[in-house]
């Protein structure tokens, strides 16, 4: 049995590390115990990020938390996890930052589904990988971090590249466009993608595996260096910038042609022809009892309200039969202020209400405009 005794200071980029290498241990049949930080700031940062968990699987329960810093950490092995796992962290993403641009989330996603999906194609890591994202409020930036423990990035390019002799030169090549393992898997866009995108927005790219590590942060500097400890598998740390000055419109461009790729409001959202989106409150919504379930879904809807514009948000109430008077003000009475009468009323509809439902969103509102 191995024991873990974390250090004071943490981050991400190394926890995962170590998370990821527990797991493969597990998998070997070797037990793992973790003695989380005397500091009980530190130790409830252990719990809520899923790490404790993930090291010690007997000795903790999954993390329960909802906030709107860092996300638990989630583990995924095939595609279906993979795809659950990108939703969950972009809901996290729409309830914790309200004024991001539709170009925003679109990049933030794409570079996601990238990382994550290199983990399931191509890295043969037996435990799959693990996926973490933080909002960095006061530098206005997200952090993706994409952990695992399989063959690593130099090794899996060197089995169609050995010309790469070294882990060094297998991480430059990395970014590079058109650089992958196997063309009939992927087109190599992937990490070079992500690259770019933290490149464009001030943001920060990193990988560590094998004996190598590559660091770039700010546009147009790459450190590549040699690590004395190997590590098997491969740790991708992107932090994305969403300030307002950063124009992303052309952060990808492929061959000398841009890409624009499918967003989140495209594939969770039915969208008519006149740019309305329909948002059913019982699939976005883990209750309807509280104040606290009720924040999320309004910092949501006003993050969809704020991608563009003339966009209409239809409320689908279907099969949502009662709601606290909390709730219906967390949600709707703070909606309506927010937006005032004129924006809830040209930008907001409600459909399918039950009658008690509509009277307490009724209520809410009224109160709302008496205060």
């Amino acid at each position: 049995m191995f024991s873990i005794f974390p250090i004071a200071l943490v981050y991400t980029r190394q926890m995962l590390s170590i998370c990821a290498q527990c797991l493969s241990y597990w998998k070997s049949g070797i037990d793992i115990s973790l003695k989380t930080p005397s500091d009980p700031t530190m130790a409830k940062l252990f719990i809520n990020t899923n790490w404790a968990h993930l090291i010690d699987m007997r000795g903790y329960d999954p993390s329960r938390y909802r906030g709107y810093t860092h996300a638990p950490a989630i583990r995924f092995s095939n595609a279906n996890e993979q795809a659950l796992a990108v939703d969950k962290m972009l809901d996290i993403l729409l309830a914790a930052i309200q004024h991001f641009k539709r170009d925003d989330i679109r990049y933030i996603e794409w570079a996601i589904n990238e990382i994550t999906d290199n983990v399931i194609n191509h890295s043969s890591s037996n435990v799959g990988g693990i996926l973490q994202v933080t909002n960095m409020r006061q530098r206005e930036q997200i952090e993706i971090v994409v952990a695992d423990a399989g063959h690593g990035i130099p090794g899996t390019l060197r089995a169609t590249h050995p010309e790469f002799q070294t882990d060094a030169e297998a991480l430059d090549a990395a970014i590079r466009e058109g650089v992958t393992r196997d063309k009939r898997i992927g087109q190599g866009n992937g990490l070079y993608g992500t690259w770019s995108i933290c490149q464009k927005t001030n943001g920060i790219f990193s990988i560590f595996s094998g004996v190598a590590s590559l660091f770039s942060p700010e546009e147009g500097n790459v450190q590549i260096s040699n690590n004395s400890i190997p590590y098997s598998g491969a740790v991708v740390s992107a932090r994305i910038g969403y300030s307002s000055t950063f124009d992303l419109s052309r952060a990808l461009t492929f061959s000398g042609k841009p890409h624009i790729p499918t967003d989140y409001i495209d594939t969770h959202f039915d969208l008519d022809d006149s740019g309305n989106a329909t948002f059913f409150l019982k699939n976005e919504s883990v209750g309807f009892g509280s104040r606290a379930a009720g924040d999320p879904v309004r910092r949501k809807l006003i993050s969809l309200l704020g991608f563009q514009d003339n966009i209409r948000i239809l409320i689908d109430l279907s099969d949502v039969v009662l709601v606290s008077s909390s709730y219906a003000d967390e949600v709707f009475g703070k909606l309506f202020v927010e937006l005032g009468p004129v924006g809830f009323m040209t930008r907001v509809e409600l459909k399918n209400v039950d009658p008690l439902v509509k009277n307490l969103i009724d209520r809410a509102i009224i109160q709302r405009m008496n205060v």
